[in-house]
């Protein structure tokens, strides 16, 4: 019976495993020329050569750029390229808007400028929209990279919680400490012998 080794992600920063993430799956690099070249450029490793062997995990790919076969296997669609990485808090830019989007109507703006009551004084109808499958598409995107973004803050407290319990440890044995006990200092720094020499005979 052979064993199956564990496969890590070959991404720079990231260290996924498939010996402990049982969620993730790891994909091969593609056999198409172009497409290896891109995805080596997108993960920042283009003077590297992938084996057989070597992997890129989900986390770096988008929710959507995954499907799971009837036997459960998670397989990437074609044309698929990693986009999620720590150096871009596996989050995508927000599209920059249009002319049209930027810039504000001059009917708007009127509106802004001169509100109006309505003579009746009665409050506006709101109307929902009559479907909602593009917003549980998007929301779905949303909710994943907000995760992965809570994560990577999470990391970041730890860390800098970790760095001030050093920090004060540290300070614990500064001189400050000893400022007013000259033979503390005397034993700390063994300048005794020193303060002897110094002395007048």
């Amino acid at each position: 019976l052979r064993v199956r080794s564990s496969l890590h992600c070959c991404v720079p920063k990231c260290t996924c495993s498939s010996r402990y993430n049982s969620c993730l799956s790891f994909h091969c690099f593609p056999a198409d020329n172009a497409a290896r070249q891109l995805w080596l450029a997108r993960i920042r490793r283009a003077n590297f050569t992938p084996s057989r062997d070597t992997r890129v995990c989900s986390r770096h790919f988008l929710p959507r750029d995954i499907f799971i076969t009837p036997r459960g296997k998670r397989l990437l669609k074609k044309g698929t390229v990693p986009v999620l990485f720590e150096w871009n808090n596996y989050s995508l830019p927000e599209p920059r808007l249009g002319v049209w989007e930027r810039r504000p109507r001059q009917e708007e703006s009127a509106a802004a400028a001169d509100p109006t009551e309505d003579s009746s004084g009665s409050e506006m109808e709101v109307v929902a929209p009559d479907h909602d499958y593009c917003v549980s598409a998007a929301t779905g995107v949303m909710a994943n990279e907000l995760l992965r973004e809570n994560e990577s803050l999470r990391r970041q407290l730890e860390l800098a919680r970790s760095q001030i319990e050093r920090l004060q440890l540290r300070t614990r044995f500064c001189l400050e400490r000893f400022a007013g006990s000259d033979d503390q200092i005397r034993l700390y720094t063994r300048s005794g012998y020193l303060f002897n020499l110094l002395l007048p005979v």
